[in-house]
């Protein structure tokens, strides 16, 4: 069923329910793991979220641009994060070759290390707060409406 306006739809729908129970369950997801993350190796989360990106890549590298599309947080936030991240040795900014206006976000040996070390954690998180509660059945639905709200960006 697809909506036409958010307008015509009551606050107490099962709709609006639905997109508020979303919100707050992403929030205590994300509280919960960052806490998880930070306790055992002393890293933000996104930080994790930077390394594996970066990690999926043939040449462990990104634009700022594209990796900031990627973790979802803005160009100057990401810059602040990418500074910390360069004095923790995870990561080195490189310019471009072809164009002097790009530059690069490159995962380290110590990045990838660091990754691995924290992996373990991360997915141990992610089973205790996310898949524990989906059901075999549910798994495709949930991944295929997820995928068509990703698609529209």
């Amino acid at each position: 069923m697809c909506y036409t306006s958010v307008v015509t739809i009551p606050l107490n729908s099962p709709e609006v329910r639905t997109w508020l129970i979303f919100l707050r369950a992403h929030a205590a997801i994300l509280r919960r793991m960052e806490k998880g993350v930070q306790d055992a190796h002393g890293i933000s989360l996104v930080w994790v979220d930077v390394l594996t990106q970066l990690s999926l890549e043939d040449n462990q590298r990104m634009t700022h641009a594209r990796l900031s599309q990627r973790v979802l947080v803005s160009v100057s936030g990401l810059t602040r994060i990418i500074d910390g991240m360069t004095k923790a040795g995870l990561v080195v900014r490189r310019a471009s070759r072809r164009d002097r206006r790009a530059s690069y976000v490159v995962l380290t040996e110590e990045g990838m290390r660091k990754l691995e070390e924290v992996r373990p954690t991360v997915f141990r998180d992610v089973e205790e707060n996310f898949i524990q509660y989906l059901r075999p059945e549910e798994t495709p639905v949930l991944y295929g409406f997820l995928k068509r709200v990703m698609d529209e960006d």
